[in-house]
């Protein structure tokens, strides 16, 4: 018995599919990067594929024998204004970060035993609005209304939840900050909690929902977010 991680080469996928294995599970690590995902110890198999290609999800049904738990973290963000968003980066979008999670949740949903936890990893960029994230934005709300639908559509015999990170402190957010297209000071004004999130508040919180803890909760998304969605007019004094 296993739990799928697509995404799971870098960032959040990463530090989900190790938290998991540490705490005794099985992981299949799902991605294209070969090199990034044999970086990774412990009891792990390796799929290397697209999410995109509903085979990928396959063979990595078919590696887990039996499915206790999906997380499917696979995405991408291309910003840009939307005046001049090219079609081919919104399709694109909206391949990978919603279609993607579809097949990957249909495909691991026919190999789950009873009981079994399906979590999409979402964002607050499809709770609130972002400037130059229209198509990124769209996908994350969709993911939102899928998790919801197929909630309820597998009910009782599995549950499938959502996490919406905020402001995580990846090397892709590092590497933002570096060339200050992230500007920290308007991050942390704008947290109640006052502090960037890390890769173990996001894969601690979707280890709950995959566990016994969270078995009365389906169809739901949960920020991660330091309180960013909560924000109203500002912090009181």
């Amino acid at each position: 018995m296993s739990v799928i991680v697509t995404g799971a080469a870098q960032g959040i996928g990463r530090r989900t599919a190790e938290l998991l294995i540490k705490a005794g599970e099985t992981v299949v690590a799902v991605d294209r990067n070969e090199a990034l995902l044999a970086e990774i110890g412990g009891s792990v198999r390796v799929v290397v594929g697209d999410v995109t290609d509903s085979t990928t999800i396959e063979r990595a049904c078919d590696a887990a024998i039996d499915v206790t738990g999906l997380v499917a973290c696979a995405g991408i963000s291309r910003p840009g204004p939307s005046a001049t968003y090219s079609a081919e980066d919104w399709s694109e979008i909206i391949e990978v970060n919603l279609a993607a999670v579809f097949l990957a949740i249909r495909g691991a949903a026919a190999h789950a035993v009873d009981g079994a936890s399906l979590v999409a990893i979402s964002s607050i960029s499809g709770i609130q609005g972002f400037a130059g994230r229209a198509a990124y934005s769209a996908s994350k709300a969709g993911v939102d209304g899928l998790v919801r639908t197929l909630a309820v559509e597998y009910a009782p015999r599995l549950r499938v939840n959502a996490v919406a990170p905020g402001y995580i402190m990846t090397d892709l957010v590092r590497r933002n900050l570096a060339v200050g297209a992230i500007s920290e000071q308007m991050v942390l004004s704008r947290t109640p909690l006052a502090r960037w999130g890390t890769p173990d508040d996001v894969g601690q919180a979707v280890q709950f929902l995959l566990s016994p803890m969270s078995s009365f909760i389906t169809g739901i998304t949960l920020p991660v977010d330091g309180g960013w969605t909560s924000f109203g007019l500002g912090l009181g004094s």
